[in-house]
This record gives structure tokens, C-alpha cells and sequence, in this order.
């Protein structure tokens, strides 16, 4: 019997690209609740979880935020995202090359199970992957809301293969692919594979010197990383 491969997606710069709604949204919500239309100016992103984002820029502004307070910008925040998701602005949007051949190529395999391992509030994902219409094609999601680290969610992501009865037997079985050093990171401190995809804000040499066991331009050539990932 074939071992299981687990391959977890990134969202932003990976599947998708979104006009930076993710980062109109939350300024949106820092707005309305705070008066701080620019909270996130200066603040890193990418590859980073949401609710690490949004601790450093409350602390820029000089709040110290409960948990509570979080979770009552998380809801404003997803308001925010449902409304600058579908807004008309000249920066990309859309799904990124290669995207939907192979989660085609992917779910013809029974020795493959793919979700997501994103820094996305879960809300955030399901709003940004369900605009797209990509939210229903992944098994299950390791997401942002909990977590300030990015390698905390990798653990997330097994307990929720094993609750699905998904046994992992190689820690190279798992594979990670996204668009930042920080994806990288997050894989290979726990001995998974990172496929990193040079469709966000690092180019294909940036990638490379992460350590990333393939860089690829885009996901566009589907053999290669499909053969790949059955090594």
C-alpha cells in the first residue's frame, strides 16, 4: 500500500493573488474601530500569521490587546475582507498559474491529501479561498487564528490528519508549498519537504536560498512537481 503524501498549500502569493485585500481589510478594520486607517504601515506580512500581525500593529499603536480584543477584530476584519474582496483595484487578483491543474492533477491521487497550512484567520481563508471558488477543494486547514509562530501550525495540521485518519508515516511525506522563506521554515523545521513557488513577493534565487527542496517559477508544470512529490 502506497505511503500518504500530505501536501498543505499556502493562500496568499501561493494559490492566490487578492489586490491585497487581506491588508485593506484589516486597515479598514483598524479604522473603524480605532481611528488607524494605516495600522499597517511598516508591519512585515508575508508568510506571517494574521494574529501576529495584527498584535504588532495594535503595539504600534499603543494598545495592548486582550484575546478578546482579538477575537472582536477578527470579526470586524472579516466584515472588512468581505467587502474588499470582490472591490475593482489595479493590483493582480485572480488564481495564480498552474493552481488549478494541479489541485486537478492532486485529487486524482489516492495517495495524496491536500489542505492548507496558512497564517489566514480561518474566516480569512474560507472568505479569500471562497471568492475564487477554491474553498472547498482542501481537506481540512491549519490557520492563523491561534498561533504567533507559523512553525506552531504544522503540529495543528498532523493532529488534524490524524483526526481524519490520515497516518503519516516519513516526515518527508509532508509537503509544504508556498511563496515565502517563512513557508520554508515552517516545513523543514519539522522534516517536511518545501516546494516553494516564486508567484509572490521572492523570486526564484531569493527561494533558492532558503534551502527549499524545489523552487519552481509558477506551478505551472504539473508533471514535474507531481513526480516530485511522489519521491
Amino acid at each position: 500500500m502506497a505511503s500518504t503524501t500530505l501536501v498543505l498549500f499556502d493562500i496568499d502569493g501561493t494559490l492566490i493573488q487578492s489586490g491585497r485585500a487581506g491588508v485593506r481589510g484589516m486597515n479598514r478594520a483598524f479604522d473603524r474601530l480605532y481611528g488607524q486607517p494605516a495600522a499597517l504601515d511598516g508591519i512585515p506580512i508575508a508568510g506571517r500569521c494574521d494574529r501576529v500581525i495584527v498584535l504588532d500593529a495594535m503595539r504600534g499603536f499603543g494598545l495592548e490587546p486582550s484575546d478578546e480584543e482579538i477575537l472582536r477584530f477578527r470579526d470586524v476584519y472579516f466584515e472588512a475582507l468581505g467587502e474588499e474582496i470582490g472591490r475593482k483595484v489595479e493590483l493582480p487578483s485572480g488564481v495564480l498559474p498552474g493552481v488549478h491543474d494541479l489541485l486537478a492533477r492532486l485529487e486524482t491521487r489516492d495517495d495524496v491529501v491536500v489542505a492548507l497550512l496558512t497564517g489566514n484567520f480561518a474566516g480569512g481563508a474560507r472568505i479569500k479561498l471562497g471568492h475564487f471558488k477554491l474553498w472547498p477543494r482542501f481537506r481540512f486547514g491549519a490557520f492563523g487564528d491561534d498561533h504567533v509562530d507559523r512553525r506552531e501550525l504544522m503540529p495543528v495540521a498532523l493532529t488534524l490528519a490524524r483526526a481524519e485518519g490520515i497516518a503519516i508515516d516519513d516526515p518527508e511525506r509532508v509537503v509544504v508549498i508556498g511563496d515565502t522563506p517563512l513557508d520554508v521554515d515552517c516545513a523543514h523545521a519539522h522534516g517536511a519537504r518545501a516546494l516553494a513557488v516564486a508567484t509572490g513577493g521572492y523570486d526564484e534565487t531569493a527561494l533558492q536560498a532558503t534551502g527549499a527542496n524545489l523552487v519552481v517559477r509558477t506551478l505551472e508544470p504539473i508533471d514535474a512537481i507531481v513526480a516530485w512529490l511522489g519521491r
